[in-house]
């Protein structure tokens, strides 16, 4: 549950505002949004890049295998979602990938 966290950092982000609950009405507004936003903005613990890291950290701890698997099956869910809603590129992959698509016109949408 701890990777959705990174949900949260996007909306400090976006709205430069702590509330939890207004965290959860912007996403929830972002819903019937979701088919014409193209690109909604980095979600860090969502990335290849992150289950990489936590793959390397498993050398010196191997007691994180559970985090990583709870995480990769997480993800997994969350991309069999997107794909059922037809968005599966509405969030980058990698950190490279967001530095380049935070440059196009229309970013940020809010």
């Amino acid at each position: 549950m701890l990777i959705d966290v990174d949900h949260y950092f996007l909306y400090i982000q976006r709205r430069k505002n702590f509330s939890v609950p207004g965290m959860f009405r912007y996403f929830a507004e972002l819903i019937p949004l979701e088919r014409s936003i193209s690109y909604v903005g980095l979600c860090v613990f969502h990335t290849i890049d992150f289950f990489l890291l936590l793959a390397l950290l498993l050398f010196w701890h191997p007691q994180l295998w559970p985090l990583l698997a709870g995480c990769l099956f997480h993800f997994v869910l969350d991309l069999c979602d997107l794909k059922r809603k037809g968005i599966i590129f509405i969030r980058p992959y990698f950190l490279v990938e967001h530095l380049i698509r935070r440059r196009r016109k229309g970013y940020p949408w809010y």
